[in-house]
């Protein structure tokens, strides 16, 4: 995507990024206190400047393409520069808050002492935390809503700088009363048989068990599918199924006999835990030292 020497501003880039944020030019307009063939023309000077369409235009309404994805996670970064610039004066005397993303696993168990840590030797630092799914933290990052996060499993896109600091194993589990439980061994294409009781679609946790399916050549068709790795637990202690969740999480219910870890060979799944933030990002004192604080703090 080349951009030629002309005219475009910061008004061509604003409007585009709140177009894509409303989905609609008419939206836009209303939102910016615009005409709708005001925005459109603005948009339409954008597309000619770069010399590609950043919107597929079907049925009259608008879908942003590739080259507007592309388009956007620049203008998203040059705008929030652009916005540090025009409050300097004010962001000297109150530093903006330090965004932080967290996947869920890591917000229950490693994040809790890596920002004990942090606010003990940063007290002047905000900080603002956001714990969701891999995949929703990720795709902040991209839009850059967050400056940097703490995300499980492998970081598929060349975009971000990944940094390892910790992991977990991942374990099928059952009761001792399920007829698994007496088992030797297990491989994949006997637990595919198996009620399986597995977090949700865009999880680390479920990504990491669908690829394992996916590389042996099987498909994952799960009797349960949930957010909230404490339902699975129960179910798997009521016998109700095989779970797959974290060592981490575990270790009481394995300590008490409630849940039996099962023998399942060469097969190992494991997540490591990663810092993460974009290639492309400034980073400031603040976030080197959550940077720093979390890479001592924790081990892989």
């Amino acid at each position: 995507m080349c951009i030629r020497d002309s005219s475009m501003t910061i008004r061509h880039l604003y409007i585009f990024k709140i177009v894509c944020e409303e989905g609609s030019f008419t939206r836009a307009a209303r939102r910016l206190y615009m005409t709708q063939p005001a925005v459109s023309h603005a948009i339409l000077e954008l597309e000619a400047e770069i010399g590609s369409p950043l919107f597929d235009r079907l049925s009259r309404r608008i879908y942003l393409n590739a080259s507007g994805n592309i388009m956007l996670s620049k203008v998203n970064r040059l705008l929030e520069l652009y916005e540090e610039l025009k409050s300097n004066a004010l962001t000297a005397e109150q530093p903006l808050p330090l965004r932080i993303g967290s996947t869920i696993t890591i917000g229950n168990f490693w994040l809790p002492s890596i920002m004990a840590a942090f606010c003990s030797s940063a007290e002047h630092i905000q900080e603002q935390i956001i714990i969701e799914q891999a995949g929703a933290v990720t795709q902040k990052l991209l839009n850059n809503e967050l400056d940097l996060a703490l995300i499980e499993g492998p970081i598929p896109y060349s975009q971000l700088v990944s940094l390892p600091f910790s992991s977990y194993s991942l374990l099928f589990l059952c009761s001792p009363g399920h007829p698994c439980a007496l088992r030797s061994m297990l491989t994949l294409e006997a637990l595919q048989r198996e009620r399986l009781l597995v977090r949700e679609k865009g999880s680390a946790i479920r990504d990491t068990l669908d690829s394992a399916f996916t590389l042996a050549g099987l498909s994952l068709t799960p009797a349960w599918t949930s957010v909230n790795s404490q339902a699975l637990i129960q179910a798997a202690k009521a016998s109700l199924g095989i779970t797959v969740l974290p060592d981490i999480l575990v270790k009481e219910e394995i300590k008490k006999g409630e849940l039996i870890p099962l023998e399942t060979g060469e097969l190992s799944l494991q997540n490591v835990n990663h810092i993460v933030y974009h290639k492309d990002k400034y980073i400031p004192e603040a976030m080197k030292l959550f940077i720093e604080t979390a890479m001592t703090a924790s081990h892989l």
